[in-house]
């Protein structure tokens, strides 16, 4: 098991299909910079706010300052505070692992260098870990709350869980017409 800094989107994501917790479980450690601690704490009662709340008093969680402050504002503008703070935030804290869902993050984080993964790669390791027994009813969750995962994506990621992609037809294939 890794650390890893994470972003408000994957935290946002699993809380709203009731895995929060496995983030403690994939990662050995789990650490937040306080921009997104303030993002997902914004809306007192949103979703995420109390899983996140529960998981720093219970030390699952840690929360931290990113000190170079000069280089965030810098790169201010492409992504968001919170995105920025965690690719920082992880070079500065030595975790080579980023949790995050936007793609220009990811890129940023490549750059830097570092690992990362998002929401439907947490899912695929803890279904590789047991901790959940497959991903597909996980993805359909967040599918009919908004979250967008393209066809093929969806199919890659399906193949590397060993599940299938049933249409309405029961088929593997999309009904034609």
């Amino acid at each position: 098991m890794k650390a890893a800094v994470c972003n408000a989107s994957p935290m946002i994501a699993l809380s709203s299909i009731g895995l929060f917790h496995v983030l403690g479980q994939v990662f050995e450690r789990v650490a937040v910079p306080q921009a997104v601690w303030n993002e997902v704490m914004a809306n007192r009662g949103a979703v995420g706010t109390k899983e996140l709340k529960s998981a720093v008093d219970n030390g699952e969680v840690m929360v931290f300052q990113v000190q170079n402050q000069a280089l965030v504002e810098k790169l201010s503008g492409r992504l968001h505070r919170g995105e920025l703070e965690v690719i920082i935030g992880a070079l500065e804290q030595g975790i080579g692992t980023v949790l995050l869902d936007d793609r220009q993050a990811r890129q940023l984080a490549k750059t830097f260098r570092l690992e990362y993964t998002g929401t439907v790669g947490i899912l695929l390791a803890a279904k590789a870990k047991g901790l959940i027994p497959e991903i597909k009813a996980y993805l359909d969750a967040l599918a009919d709350q908004g979250f967008r995962l393209g066809e093929t994506l969806l199919r890659q990621v399906l193949k590397l869980a060993d599940e299938e992609l049933a249409w309405p037809n029961n088929t593997a294939e999309p009904p034609q017409g």
